[in-house]
């Protein structure tokens, strides 16, 4: 414990809860940088979710809404933002499933067509590209940049 003032794991971690929720990886992982020892913060993990203070149900939840909430986001890269949490796939997909069900992900992507002027060739294009990398499916993209009849 030598980079830690605070000398109670459970302590320390109440503490970091308090400014925003963790994932039971990423809180064990802060525990275990601050110089605590790996069977103790496994044993503060324990106390923290008996006591339904380190919920990875409800990060999960909170994070697929805020990046629904965001409205700049395709189906994959919610995806990717819940598997960079390192949240346990059998915790988040049942949410995501449910969730994503009444999400009309072609309305999303229109809506961000305001910055693209797509009569133009290359503008279409680059608003392709950027909803690639926003995560939405090639199959939208597809419709959305006029070669619906293509892709998948």
């Amino acid at each position: 414990m030598t980079k830690t003032s605070n000398k109670d794991p459970y302590l320390q971690a109440l503490r970091w809860l308090g400014y925003r929720d963790y994932s039971r990886q990423d809180l064990s992982a802060r525990l275990l940088r601050a110089g605590f020892p790996e069977p103790l913060v496994d044993s503060v993990m324990d106390q923290l979710e008996a006591k339904g203070w380190l919920d990875d149900k409800r990060v999960a939840a909170q994070l697929i809404e805020q990046c629904l909430r965001n409205g700049t986001m395709g189906p994959r890269l919610v995806v990717q933002k819940l598997q960079d949490k390192k949240l346990p796939r059998e915790v988040w997909e049942p949410l995501w499933e449910e969730r994503q069900q009444n999400i009309d992900w072609l309305k999303i992507a229109e809506g961000l067509q305001e910055r693209y002027d797509i009569k133009d060739d290359r503008e279409r294009i680059r608003y392709g590209r950027y909803l690639v990398r926003r995560g939405f499916p090639t199959s939208i993209v597809w419709k959305i940049i006029g070669h619906g009849d293509q892709g998948g």
